[in-house]
C-alpha cells in the first residue's frame, strides 16, 4: 500500500528538514511561547520592526500549525496502515483454506486465458510437470500437452466453453522431456470480467496399468475358461462314445442270444443308455456346457425312442408342446430318464400297427412348478392300482425319479387311453 507518511518523511529528505525546521519551531514556540513574546515585546519597538515581528509571529504560528497538522496526518495513517494490514491479512486467512485445498489437490489444477496462456497452477501441477510456479506464468498449453499447438490451443478453450461436461484423454510432457498419460476436465468462468478456463488433470498412469493388468488377467481367465470348455466337450464326448459302445456291447450280446425276453431286456437297457448318453451329446454339441435346450433334447429323445421301437407299417404321429427351458445336467438326465420309460411303454403296449395312433407330450411352467402330461390313445386300463404296485423296473424307476430326485407327484387316469401327470418344482432342488 502506499503510505503517505513514509513517502513524506522517507522518501524526500528536503521536504523532511524543512518540515522539521517548522515542526522544530513550533515545539519550542509552544513551550517558551509566554517567555518568548514578553522578551520580544520588552527589546523591540512593534511600530519601528513591524515586518520583522509579523514574520516572527507567523513562522512560531505556522510551526504551530504544521506541528498539530502533521501529527494528526500521521496519526490517520498510522490508521490507514493498520486498517489494510488487517484487511489483507483477514483476506488471507479467509483464503488459506482454499489455497490449501488447491495446493494439496490430487488433481493438477490449470486456469488458461482463452489463447491457452497459463495464469494459475497449484502444487500438483508443478509436482507433476516439474516446473515451478514462475515458469509457468511464461508457458502455453503446447509447452506440457504434446496433443496441442499454438493455433489449436485457442480451438481446445473453446470447446470447453461450449460442451457441457467436456472430458478428454491426453498426454502432458514434464520438465525434463518424459510424458505420461492424464484425463482433463474443464470448465469456464469468468473472474473480474475476463473469461478463463479452469482444467483439472488427473494422472492416469497408475489407472492404465491396473486396467492392463485386468486387461491381461481377464484374457488370460477367458483363455483358461475356453481350454476348460474344450476339455469338458471332449469329456462328454468320451463319456457318450463310451456309452455307445456299451449299448453296442449289450447289441452284440442281445444278437448271440436265442432268448427273445433277454433280447428284449438288452434292447430296453439299450434304450436307457441312450437317453443318458444324448445328454451329454447336447452338451459337447451346444454352446453352453451348464445348461441344456429341453425342448431339442426331448423332441431328439422321442424320435429315438419311436425309430427303435416302432416298426415301419405303425402309423405313429407325436404331438409335443414344451415351454421354452432350460436344465442343468442332473435335471435333464432325470427328466429324460422319466419321459423314456413313459414312452417306451406307449409304443410298446398303447400303439397298434392296425390303426392311426397319437402321442401326446405336454409340458408347461405353471407358477413356480413344472407340469408334464403324457397322454396316448390306447386301450384304457382296467386297473390302475395295479399299475401303481407293479413290481416293474420302469415302474419303480419313474416313481424313484419323481419321489425322490424331482421331488414332485404322479398321477395315472384313464382318458381315452392313459394319461399320466406329473408335477414338480420348476427351481431344481439341490
Amino acid at each position: 500500500m502506499f503510505s503517505f507518511g513514509k513517502y513524506f518523511f522517507n522518501k524526500n529528505k528536503i521536504a523532511r528538514r524543512f518540515s522539521f525546521s517548522y515542526v522544530f519551531a513550533g515545539f519550542i514556540g509552544l513551550l517558551f511561547l509566554d517567555k518568548l513574546v514578553q522578551i520580544f515585546f520588552e527589546h523591540n519597538d512593534v511600530s519601528k520592526n513591524g515586518i520583522f515581528t509579523f514574520g516572527l509571529l507567523f513562522i512560531i504560528s505556522t510551526g504551530i500549525l504544521l506541528y498539530f497538522m502533521i501529527n494528526h496526518m500521521q496519526k490517520v495513517i498510522r490508521n490507514i496502515e493498520k486498517a489494510y494490514n488487517d484487511l489483507k491479512q483477514k483476506e488471507k486467512d479467509r483464503l488459506a483454506p482454499y489455497e490449501f485445498a488447491l495446493d494439496h489437490s490430487v488433481d493438477a489444477i490449470h486456469w488458461f486465458t482463452l489463447e491457452g496462456k497459463f495464469t494459475y497452477v497449484n502444487e500438483a501441477t508443478c509436482k507433476l510437470d516439474g516446473y515451478t510456479k514462475e515458469e509457468f506464468e511464461n508457458m502455453y498449453l503446447e509447452d506440457v500437452d504434446i496433443n496441442f499447438t499454438r493455433e489449436t490451443s485457442p480451438l481446445c478453450m473453446n470447446d470447453i466453453k461450449t460442451i457441457p461436461n467436456w472430458r478428454i484423454e491426453s498426454t502432458h510432457r514434464r520438465k525434463d522431456g518424459t510424458t505420461y498419460p492424464v484425463e482433463v476436465s474443464g470448465h469456464a468462468f469468468i473472474y473480474n470480467g475476463k473469461e478463463y478456463i479452469c482444467a483439472f488433470a488427473r494422472d492416469m498412469t497408475q489407472r492404465i496399468e491396473n486396467r492392463n493388468k485386468i486387461t491381461k488377467m481377464n484374457e488370460e481367465l477367458q483363455k483358461s475358461v475356453k481350454e476348460k470348455e474344450i476339455l469338458l466337450k471332449e469329456i462328454h464326448h468320451r463319456v457318450k462314445n463310451n456309452m455307445e459302445i456299451i449299448s453296442s456291447l449289450l447289441n452284440m450280446q442281445a444278437y448271440k442270444s436265442e432268448d427273445e425276453k433277454f433280447k428284449e431286456q438288452m434292447k430296453e437297457s439299450r434304450s436307457k443308455i441312450h437317453a443318458m448318453a444324448l445328454v451329454h451329446e447336447f452338451l459337447y454339441l451346444g454352446e453352453n456346457l451348464a445348461y441344456i435346450n429341453v425342448n431339442e433334447y426331448i423332441e431328439k429323445l422321442v424320435d429315438d425312442i419311436k425309430e427303435l421301437y416302432i416298426s415301419n407299417n405303425t402309423q405313429i404321429e407325436v404331438d409335443l408342446s414344451i415351454d421354452k427351458m432350460e436344465f442343468s445336467i442332473n435335471r435333464c438326465v432325470q427328466v429324460g430318464m422319466l419321459l423314456h420309460e413313459l414312452c417306451v411303454n406307449a409304443f410298446k403296449y398303447a400303439f397298434k400297427s392296425n390303426r392311426k395312433n397319437l402321442l401326446y407330450l405336454r409340458m408347461k411352467i405353471e407358477d413356480e412348478n413344472i407340469h408334464v402330461i403324457i397322454k396316448d390313445n390306447g386301450e384304457e386300463l382296467k386297473d390302475l392300482d395295479k399299475l401303481r404296485k407293479s413290481d416293474s423296473i420302469g415302474m419303480q424307476l419313474i416313481e424313484s425319479i419323481v419321489d425322490f430326485q424331482l421331488h414332485g407327484t404322479i398321477e395315472f387316469k384313464n382318458n381315452s387311453g392313459l394319461e399320466c401327470s406329473i408335477i414338480f418344482p420348476k427351481k431344481e432342488v439341490k
